[in-house]
């Protein structure tokens, strides 16, 4: 009987130093170009490769995955083939393969795999100019950070300050605003943060306000009308000031501050934090801070002043609303923002980052037309010698 030359079996330790030979080179490859382009360092002067969804890569763990079934397919035609090919008809039909071929089909399949989890990882390398057109309404917050703002007769428990900053990011999350400013205001008003489309650098800003911020205490709140009415740019746009107070005005000049108002068309929205029955004014918004003494070693108590908050809504014709709640409703205050005539658009530049994903996936698609290409061609087998 004639035996079977076994000529497949001693390659498949072959395949593997091709496959992890090859792992080696292109991630050595890999690391050298991020390291270029400063994935490795927090900061780079040049251009920086990011990644938009990084936690794709954990799919190239499946690679070492895909070697093992290949090696496994293999050893497991070449056992197929030494138990039961005997005559020449069934070695016909279970020719030994390839292990060169075999490599370059896994070449291949593996290139796609990878340049694919390469482009759902989204990389991002460069910026880009997008034009768009924006709701072209201005929102300006004047907040006071006197240290009444620090009372706790808040449902809840919780400080008027920190009502405040949650109905401002609520404002800013819901608002069809093109563009976002802050100022504080105690016994001066100052401001904070000036007129930018950036809301995330402005919730920013809002999360570090605290009553420290201005030693001068009181609150003045014709200053804080006054330095509003400069904020603004001088754009033909929807401008609005939301008013955030207890309404303890200390200060004169209401009259003058309202006519600057009015005479730049801004539309103010009042909000007043706390409760008529009022609360102990404590130094510092910590839990357990001592109360503010007055003069004669009495604890300060901070109410709600609703005459002077009534007194500005009827003034300058705008809307107000008192609110001792953890989380007021300011529905109305948002579709105010939001009612903006169809002509106040204004017309933005904006530099986004270039999402390169197209790249890999490009790479991934040549990857599978070349394994076509080259399963297309004709095999070439070689004779066996029997013995």
């Amino acid at each position: 009987m004639p035996k079977y030359k076994k000529t497949y079996q001693y390659r498949l330790p072959f395949f593997l130093v091709l496959a992890i030979g090859n792992e080696l080179l292109f991630w050595m490859f890999i690391w050298q170009v991020m390291r270029v382009f400063g994935v490795f360092v927090d900061h780079s002067a040049g251009e920086t490769l990011t990644f938009l969804s990084p936690h794709f890569g954990w799919f190239f763990f499946s690679v070492p995955l895909l070697i093992g079934v290949f090696y496994w397919q293999m050893k497991r035609r070449n056992r197929l083939i030494d138990g039961v090919v005997t005559t020449k008809v069934l070695r016909t039909f279970l020719k030994p393969v390839s292990t060169r071929k075999t490599f370059w089909r896994f070449f291949f399949i593996r290139n796609a795999v990878i340049f694919t989890i390469f482009a759902l990882m989204q990389p991002v390398l460069g910026t880009k100019e997008v034009s768009g057109k924006v709701n072209g309404v201005e929102l300006i917050f004047a907040v006071d950070v006197s240290n009444s703002m620090n009372t706790r007769d808040i449902v809840g428990g919780e400080t008027r300050l920190t009502i405040a900053k949650r109905v401002m990011n609520q404002l800013i999350n819901q608002s069809s605003s093109s563009h976002v400013g802050l100022l504080i205001f105690a016994g001066d008003a100052y401001p904070q943060l000036p007129l930018t489309a950036d809301k995330d650098a402005a919730k920013m800003y809002i999360d570090e306000i605290n009553t420290s911020f201005i030693s001068n205490q009181g609150t003045n709140i014709a200053a804080a009308l006054d330095e509003s009415s400069r904020f603004f740019s001088k754009r033909n746009t929807k401008k609005v000031l939301v008013l955030i107070t207890d309404g303890e005005n200390h200060e004169g000049g209401l009259d003058d501050a309202y006519n600057k108002i009015k005479d730049k068309n801004i539309e103010v929205l009042t909000l007043g934090i706390g409760t008529v029955k009022g609360g102990i004014v404590p130094q510092n918004s910590n839990p357990n801070a001592r109360s503010l003494k007055d003069d004669l070693g009495r604890s300060v108590i901070s109410k709600v002043n609703e005459d002077m908050l009534n007194e500005i809504s009827n003034r300058l014709n705008g809307d107000v609303k008192l609110t001792n709640e953890a989380f007021p409703n300011v529905s109305d205050f948002l579709t105010h923002i939001n009612n903006s005539s169809g002509g106040n658009t204004v017309n933005l530049e904006f530099k986004v980052k270039e999402n390169r994903y197209q790249w890999p996936l490009g790479f991934a698609i040549l990857s599978i037309l070349l394994l076509i290409f080259v399963e297309s061609i004709p095999q070439t087998f070689r004779k066996s010698n029997d013995a």
